[in-house]
């Protein structure tokens, strides 16, 4: 087991962020040394910490919120929330959270694993994301829905109306996410940071947007908003990730006052988690809680059936940006041939790769032959990186 989750384990009266904070501060050590939060922990390890987390004095005042309780038993309950409401306190929010409502509602019996300012919650959804989300009641139902949550066994899907139309109708979006350098509010695809995968289905299209089902593998921040831009076709009405004006202007223009409209039904991003799926913590028996779309999603379902129902043809708003080291790598816009009727065959992102890689490797090895050569020509020793040296004779 990694190091924050052990001491976790073992202080549950600490939030993990609280243990990784006196990790990264060289705090628990083993045989004299500073461990990362990474380590692999052995059995009957014994640890030294030099000084324990601080514990804030803070508290959470519990609020009479209505919630509407989808499931409930003395071990979990799962939960319909609303648009606009944050999951917990922070960044200056401190009344009206989903934390004191189920504080409210549930009084003491909500596990204390991730604090006194997050009681029973293990995931969580966006202020403006409305949906499912599962709540555990006791610390043992925590630890084992966690552990299907990083074994990927607790699905969570989400509807989302999202502009324009998927080249791809369903496939697989593997593209790492970190903060966003120059803006520290967005998340952003780059190179080389954490995992971030997200698989989808067109369920249906029309001449400007498309209804599609996202299923998350991991659980980034605003990762279906990240990679729903990063193709190209952001969520409708998404205020942080292209998704109002920027994309509606893109619109035909015979489409703007559908385009138009659609922002208007739309709050923010029409994105609502509609269906979640895991094993019971305690009986282990498998359960599935579905629920309709929201208002918002319904209306903007509503106009588009009436008077956007339309060609089907893929369309991109945005590039996808570029993340990779070559320009290959990435994908560009489905071109479409007005004359022929029919599309264009590109290959996918992965094919792209893969193709990209084989070249670099043919391109090392000839450079590889070109160096064997000048060295044979000179008769001085040749050194193949990775190989014993050998000297010509």
């Amino acid at each position: 087991m990694r190091l924050d989750k052990y001491l976790q384990s073992q202080y549950p009266e600490y939030s993990r962020t609280d243990l990784q904070k006196i990790i990264a501060d060289g705090k628990v050590l083993l045989n004299g040394k500073p461990l990362q939060k990474n380590f692999n922990v052995p059995e009957n390890t014994e640890l030294e910490i030099l000084q324990m987390p601080e514990k804030k004095e803070s508290f959470l005042e519990p609020e009479n919120i209505p919630l509407n309780i989808i499931f409930e038993d003395e071990h979990l309950a799962v939960i319909n929330k609303p648009r606009n409401m944050v999951m917990h306190p922070g960044n200056g929010i401190s009344k009206g959270t989903l934390a004191a409502g189920l504080l409210w509602h549930f009084k003491e019996g909500l596990s204390k694993i991730n604090g006194p300012l997050r009681p029973g919650i293990l995931h969580r959804l966006d202020k403006d994301t409305p949906g499912l989300l599962v709540v555990a009641k006791t610390d043992l139902a925590h630890r084992e829905l966690t552990r299907q949550l990083e074994e990927r066994t607790l699905e969570r899907t989400y509807k989302a109306i999202i502009w324009g139309i998927l080249r791809d109708r369903e496939g697989t979006i593997d593209a790492p996410m970190t903060r966003d350098q120059r803006n520290r509010l967005k998340m952003a695809v780059q190179k080389n940071a954490k995992i971030a995968i997200t698989n989808y289905k067109t369920l249906e299209t029309f001449s400007i947007a498309s209804l599609v089902e996202f299923k998350l593998d991991t659980g980034r921040t605003h990762q279906i908003r990240v990679h729903a831009r990063y193709l190209g076709n952001p969520v409708v009405g998404d205020p942080i990730y292209d998704g109002r004006e920027e994309s509606a202007k893109r619109i035909d223009t015979i489409y703007q006052p559908i385009a138009e409209s659609l922002l208007k039904i739309a709050p923010a991003q029409l994105l609502q988690s509609y269906k979640i799926k895991f094993k019971h913590p305690k009986t282990k028996k498998t359960m599935e809680f579905k629920i309709e779309e929201d208002e918002p999603q319904k209306s903007a379902l509503e106009l588009l059936r009436h008077n956007a129902d339309g060609t089907g043809i893929p369309m991109q708003l945005f590039t996808p940006p570029q993340i990779f080291a070559n320009p290959d790598d990435v994908e560009l816009p489905l071109e479409y041939d007005d004359d022929d009727d029919e599309y264009t065959i590109r290959p996918t992102r992965a094919e792209r790769y893969a193709a990209t890689k084989i070249k670099r490797a043919l391109k090392k090895e000839r450079e590889l032959l070109r160096l064997k050569e000048k060295a044979e020509k000179k008769g001085i020793e040749w050194v193949e990186p990775g190989k014993e040296s050998h000297r010509l004779d």
